[in-house]
């Protein structure tokens, strides 16, 4: 890369060297083509600048010239054409491109409102000038842009002068203006300029003669007066001359009010805002916008650390209420609150200029150089902010607004939250007293809960208490538990938390009003913009602008990207505005067609995550705005646990409130979730509630989906013959209104329970009928899934062939529909045939894969058995490490999901591995867990398994008779005809033979 420079003697740069180019005529030459970079500058042209009179031969000493330009600047540079020459300098760097950029950059910062930034790009820019431009060189293209070049430079340095006026930095400018003003006796900006300059330095006189010179040297020149500007100014200052006996600002004046005596706690704040407050630069005004909801202690925080922060600030420290959210009175004006700090700064009221802007002037200069710390409290917005600002001197000046000032440039934003449980019980011991809050602690407990961390909340039921004495927090969290009691408690006088937000409520447009009061209606804890454009009627696109609003108006929460919530006494205002705002009727169809979305959103998302496609079709009145697509089967199980809690939060208000059709469908739709995904906590509860409110109305297909949805809840419950018969009423109700598909269903789901029963006869049966009905309705997947189970039931029972038909079968359906998650399953029943085949190597290959694809659709109970049947197919070939790694790994992938036969499935896997490595401490605790968990859950062959291991282990360490007891249980816990009841067996008749191996404990080959 070449760097040019013109601003000065021509200089031609590569890698830091400087480049030769000799020759008057060659330098010309090359001056003129970057003058005009990048344009083809034709024959004449060059001609007329390098000759007064032209030769003959002209044209050929310019070749000769360019010659030794293209040997200086590389052969690719420099293009010829039929019509001139033209310099390519896309990839170098020009003196004059760099300055005419910082230039421009400056006058958008100053623009914007950053004139410390504007300052350093005009410095910037005028730091690259080295003389005049090209000097030595003289041609009439080369003048033209010399003229041009220096009054842009004049104009930058004008443009700094004005700017370090404003700032009050003056000192070193006047002598430097004054030559410029001699240079340019005309130029009346420039004069303005000084005149400003010297006003700011305390030199009114100085200032007025500058005028006085102006006037007579434009009469002489022009036999004109001087233009409105320079007038205009010499008037304000013949004004302001009037101010010239105020006296300075007195140091040591301070305008703060009192910190609150019971101030607690905000010590993680104070650290940062303290952190913030000494991260200025030198010479400049720090901004710090503590920014947070009403009532969040804001004003406290603020005047608690300007108290702190005193001494660091000896030249005054002032305080204002801008009254941007207070009730019945509006925003107090810029002119208002400069006429405050005007008069704390000791300007008497016959002294204060007229007009707003020179009172910010006024204000500035009285604070300029200053170390002076400025509470602006209450703000509307960043625009009544900026015209208070101390814009010199190592100032600080802390805002405080219920708005994110996101308009405020260069502010340090410190977002206030509630207080921490801590800290709000400590603030409520504090007003009460310690005496009262230890004799009833669980009840102070209950009730800065209940005051969600609000301070002012806090402080009126604390102070409400201590004026009771007959009173307890216990009492008193009583009555804070409805709504109606929290308005009427924590309200004080003047004082109420229902007050405070409303006031943040008033500031906002009619829409986002709506949207407000509309968001008070949703039950859960949290939502998303979708959630918020059906309940308001809105688009996701209209909805997310409003939310962002409400953000920054601090009515909102933001704890995830593109999550919201409101803060629970927040919702209470919400709640009670829309109540006031709307009939009832508004409020049902907003509240139908919110539910209605959430109906939507499960379905969508459930059924993609279920080869049986849709659980069943909702019944929608309002169809929300397409869903934004999933990526995948996982995404869509993220989405769903993201939404989990208001979900379940809808269920229980539609069912608590009359919204039977709601309370019945959601809980269904869930059923795919809770089979991918695993149990959450609730789901009994949710069950039976869909069960209740589909009996509330009865609706005989939602009573049958609610029992199929309570059967696969109460398997976590160890209640085999419940689900049995929860199972059989829903079978019997599905016959009765001809609903085959799900009768199809609930058998196939019934096979499963006698399968974990251990009635494999029953099991066998109740799937044959399942996929008879199956193939008679055309419902393929449920036919698939039935063969798949019918090939489990045939292993079992020993019928390797038959298992691997049908496995083979289910599995060739799978791969043909893209069902995933039943090619795990297929595979891993797979593997399992050929570990009972002694076929390891094959197990581990089927093993594998249906690992693979389990992780990548997150099918966290696939993985978990998947990870259990490698670990005992490694134990099989004699890797015991791997055995070890691969059974933790079961258990660590299911750990958390509620799972419990997959738990207990990694579980027995680990510890069978522990056991074949000599680690019996450690698989004695892991059958111990198994057996724990899957007497609970009456999984009985999984606990027979867990038996057999306790049986291994006293027959290791020399324990027969307590092996053989162990082994006779697991014997009896096996299903009758059962393959796996063999291992107990051959143990039991060859009591103390370490020759006999089974599936359980063998450690390598199986011997010949």
């Amino acid at each position: 890369m070449f760097e040019y420079r013109l601003l000065g003697p021509l200089e031609l740069r590569s890698a830091g060297s400087v480049v030769p180019l000799d020759g008057r005529r060659q330098q010309t030459l090359l001056a003129v083509l970057l003058l005009n970079a990048g344009k083809v500058v034709p024959f004449d042209r060059l001609v007329l600048d390098l000759w007064e009179q032209p030769p003959t031969t002209a044209r050929r000493q310019i070749g000769n010239a360019a010659v030794a330009v293209r040997k200086a600047v590389g052969g690719n540079r420099l293009v010829t054409t039929g019509y001139g020459y033209r310099l390519d300098t896309t990839a170098d760097r020009l003196d004059i491109d760099a300055f005419r950029t910082a230039r421009q950059d400056a006058g958008t910062a100053a623009s914007a409102g950053r004139p410390r930034d504007a300052v350093g790009l005009l410095r910037a820019a005028l730091d690259t000038w080295r003389g005049p431009v090209l000097a030595g060189l003289d041609c009439e293209s080369i003048d033209a842009a010399r003229r041009d070049l220096a009054e842009q430079r004049l104009d930058a340095t004008e443009c700094l002068a004005e700017l370090l006026v404003d700032l009050g930095e003056v000192t070193s400018l006047i002598g430097e203006l004054s030559g410029l003003v001699a240079e340019h006796p005309l130029r009346e900006s420039l004069r303005a300029t000084l005149m400003r300059a010297l006003r700011r330095a305390g030199r009114l006189a100085d200032a007025l003669a500058v005028f006085e010179e102006a006037r007579q040297v434009i009469a002489a020149e022009l036999g004109t007066d001087p233009g409105p500007e320079l007038r205009g100014l010499h008037q304000q200052m013949l004004r302001s001359d009037r101010t010239s006996d105020m006296p300075p600002p007195q140091a040591g004046s301070c305008f703060l009010p009192g910190s609150t005596a019971d101030f607690t706690g905000r010590l993680a704040e104070l650290n940062r805002l303290t952190a913030a407050t000494a991260g200025g630069a030198a010479g400049a005004t720090t901004v710090v916008a503590v920014e947070g909801m009403g009532g969040v202690g804001k004003t406290a925080l603020a005047v608690n650390l300007a108290h702190r922060l005193v001494d660091k600030f000896p030249d005054g420290q002032y305080f204002v209420d801008l009254r941007g959210f207070t009730d019945d009175e509006p925003p107090m004006s810029a002119a208002a609150a400069l006429d405050v700090l005007l008069r704390q700064s000791g300007v008497r009221a016959e002294q204060l200029p007229p007009g707003v802007d020179a009172c910010q002037d006024l204000w500035r200069t009285r604070v300029a150089g200053r170390r002076v710390l400025v509470v602006l409290d209450n703000a509307a917005d960043a625009a009544q902010v900026r015209p208070l600002l101390p814009v010199s001197g190592d100032s600080l000046v802390l805002v405080t607004s219920r708005r994110q000032l996101v308009a405020l440039d260069g502010a340090v934003p410190v977002s206030l939250d509630v207080l921490d449980t801590d800290e709000a019980t400590l603030l409520f011991r504090r007003i009460v007293g310690q005496e009262r809050a230890d004799a009833d602690p669980a009840g102070v407990r209950d009730v800065v809960g209940l005051c969600g961390g609000l301070p002012l909340a806090i402080r009126i039921a604390a102070a409400r208490l201590r004026r009771r004495p007959a009173w307890t927090p216990g009492y008193l969290a009583e009555q804070l538990r409805d709504e109606w009691g929290r308005s009427r408690q924590l309200a004080a006088g003047d004082r109420s938390v229902a007050g405070v937000i409303a006031m943040s409520y008033r500031q906002l447009a009619p829409s986002w009003q709506r949207l407000f009061r509309l968001l008070g209606l949703i039950p859960g804890a949290d939502f998303d913009a979708p959630a918020a454009a059906a309940v308001a009627g809105l688009t996701v696109r209209e909805a997310a602008t409003g939310l962002e609003e409400l953000l920054e108006c601090t009515l909102l929460v933001q704890d995830t990207v593109e999550r919201y919530r409101l803060h629970d006494l927040v919702r209470d205002c919400a709640r009670d505005l829309a109540t006031a705002a709307h009939s009832d009727d508004d409020l049902r169809v907003a509240r139908h067609r919110l539910f209605d979305y959430f109906l939507h959103f499960v379905d969508v998302h459930g059924g993609r995550i279920t080869m049986s496609g849709r659980v069943l079709e909702p019944e929608l009145r309002y169809v929300p705005e397409p869903l934004v697509a999933s990526t995948s089967q996982e995404d869509d199980i993220r989405r769903l646990k993201a939404d989990y809690q208001n979900i379940v939060a809808v269920a229980e208000y539609t069912g608590a409130n009359g919204w039977y059709q709601h309370a019945w469908q959601l809980p269904c739709l869930l059923l795919p979730f809770f089979a991918r995904a695993g149990r959450r906590p609730g789901v009994l509860d949710l069950a039976q509630g869909a069960l209740a409110a589909a009996r509330q109305i009865s609706d005989e297909r939602g009573e049958a989906h609610a029992l199929t949805n309570l059967a696969f809840a109460l398997q976590g419950h160890g209640s085999g013959a419940e689900v049995r018969a929860a199972l059989d009423q829903a079978i019997r109700i599905s016959r009765a209104i001809s609903d085959l598909a799900a009768v199809a269903t609930g058998l196939r789901k019934l096979g499963n329970s006698h399968y974990g029963a251990g009635d494999l006869t029953a099991a066998a049966a109740a799937y044959a009928e399942a996929r008879n009905l199956a193939r008679l309705v055309g419902d393929t997947s449920n036919e698939a899934n039935t063969t798949l189970n019918l090939g489990v039931v045939h292993c079992c029972l020993g019928q390797y062939d038959e298992a691997r038909k049908n496995l083979r079968a289910a599995l060739a359906r799978y791969r043909q529909s893209g069902w995933v998650e039943g090619e795990v399953l297929a595979l891993i029943n797979v593997g399992w045939v050929d570990q009972l085949q002694d076929r390891d190597g094959d197990a581990i290959t089927a093993l594998d894969r249906a690992l693979v694809l389990s992780r990548t659709i997150g099918f966290i109970r696939g993985a978990g058995i998947a990870l259990s049947g490698l670990s005992m197919s490694h134990r099989g070939l004699g890797r015991l490490t791997e055995a070890i790694a691969f059974g933790q790994a079961a258990v660590d992938a299911v750990a958390h999901a509620c799972l419990a036969e997959p738990e207990c499935d990694g579980l027995n896997a680990l510890a069978e591995a522990y056991l074949a490595d000599g680690r019996l401490t450690e698989a004695r605790t892991g059958f111990q867990k198994a057996e724990r968990i899957a007497d609970a859950a009456a999984l009985s062959t999984v606990r027979a398994r867990a038996w057999e291991g306790l049986a291994h282990i006293a027959a290791e360490q020399g324990e027969l008779d307590r092996a053989r007891s162990w082994w006779e249980r697991a014997l009896a816990g096996q299903p009758s005809g059962a393959v796996d009841a063999q291992h107990a067996r051959a143990h039991l008749a060859a009591l103390g033979d370490r020759r006999v191996s089974c599936l359980r404990c063998r450690r390598g080959p199986a011997p010949e």
